[in-house]
Protein backbone atom coordinates (compact mmCIF):
# COMPACT_ATOMS: atom_id res chain seq x y z
CA UNK A 1 0.00 0.00 0.00
CA UNK A 2 1.07 3.55 -0.99
CA UNK A 3 1.64 6.34 0.87
CA UNK A 4 -1.23 8.94 0.65
CA UNK A 5 -0.62 12.45 0.25
CA UNK A 6 -2.55 15.56 0.77
CA UNK A 7 -2.14 19.24 0.48
CA UNK A 8 -3.52 21.12 4.16
CA UNK A 9 -3.55 24.58 5.55
CA UNK A 10 -3.40 26.02 9.10
CA UNK A 11 -2.93 28.57 11.49
CA UNK A 12 0.64 29.31 12.29
CA UNK A 13 2.77 31.76 14.66
CA UNK A 14 5.96 33.60 13.86
CA UNK A 15 8.53 34.57 16.64
CA UNK A 16 11.51 35.20 16.92
CA UNK A 17 14.24 38.53 17.34
CA UNK A 18 11.45 40.41 19.60
CA UNK A 19 8.94 40.25 17.06
CA UNK A 20 5.73 38.01 16.22
CA UNK A 21 3.14 37.53 13.64
CA UNK A 22 0.58 35.38 12.35
CA UNK A 23 0.30 33.46 9.14
CA UNK A 24 -0.94 30.61 6.84
CA UNK A 25 0.97 27.42 6.50
CA UNK A 26 0.30 25.47 3.78
CA UNK A 27 2.33 21.68 3.59
CA UNK A 28 1.84 18.14 2.16
CA UNK A 29 0.34 15.70 4.65
CA UNK A 30 2.06 12.58 4.12
CA UNK A 31 0.97 9.09 6.02
CA UNK A 32 3.18 6.07 6.24
CA UNK A 33 2.03 3.35 3.68
CA UNK A 34 -0.42 1.30 5.55
CA UNK A 35 -1.27 3.72 8.65
CA UNK A 36 -3.35 6.59 8.24
CA UNK A 37 -2.47 8.02 11.74
CA UNK A 38 0.93 8.46 11.11
CA UNK A 39 1.79 10.68 9.17
CA UNK A 40 4.23 13.97 8.97
CA UNK A 41 4.15 17.74 7.24
CA UNK A 42 6.44 18.40 4.59
CA UNK A 43 6.80 21.12 1.92
CA UNK A 44 6.17 23.87 4.31
CA UNK A 45 4.97 27.21 2.93
CA UNK A 46 4.74 30.39 4.71
CA UNK A 47 1.32 32.59 3.19
CA UNK A 48 -0.36 35.84 4.48
CA UNK A 49 1.89 36.74 7.39
CA UNK A 50 0.06 39.42 9.38
CA UNK A 51 3.04 42.54 8.99
CA UNK A 52 6.00 42.89 7.66
CA UNK A 53 8.59 40.88 9.97
CA UNK A 54 12.66 42.08 9.52
CA UNK A 55 15.14 39.53 8.50
CA UNK A 56 15.96 36.72 10.73
CA UNK A 57 15.74 33.63 12.15
CA UNK A 58 12.17 32.86 13.43
CA UNK A 59 10.21 29.80 15.27
CA UNK A 60 7.09 28.96 13.68
CA UNK A 61 4.66 27.24 15.76
CA UNK A 62 1.62 25.73 13.81
CA UNK A 63 -0.42 22.12 14.51
CA UNK A 64 1.50 21.44 17.53
CA UNK A 65 4.64 21.34 16.14
CA UNK A 66 7.65 24.09 16.11
CA UNK A 67 10.50 24.41 13.30
CA UNK A 68 13.02 26.75 12.61
CA UNK A 69 12.86 29.07 9.38
CA UNK A 70 14.49 32.41 8.18
CA UNK A 71 12.72 35.29 6.53
CA UNK A 72 15.38 36.68 3.72
CA UNK A 73 13.85 39.44 2.10
CA UNK A 74 10.43 38.57 2.42
CA UNK A 75 11.43 34.95 1.58
CA UNK A 76 10.78 32.13 3.78
CA UNK A 77 12.91 29.71 3.91
CA UNK A 78 14.87 26.76 6.25
CA UNK A 79 16.90 28.02 8.95
CA UNK A 80 19.37 25.37 7.92
CA UNK A 81 19.83 26.08 4.39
Amino acid sequence: MASTREPVSFPGILRGGGHEGTCTVRAMKVSLPGKPSVFEFVNYSIENVSKPLPDGIYELSANGRTIAVRNQNGNWLSASG
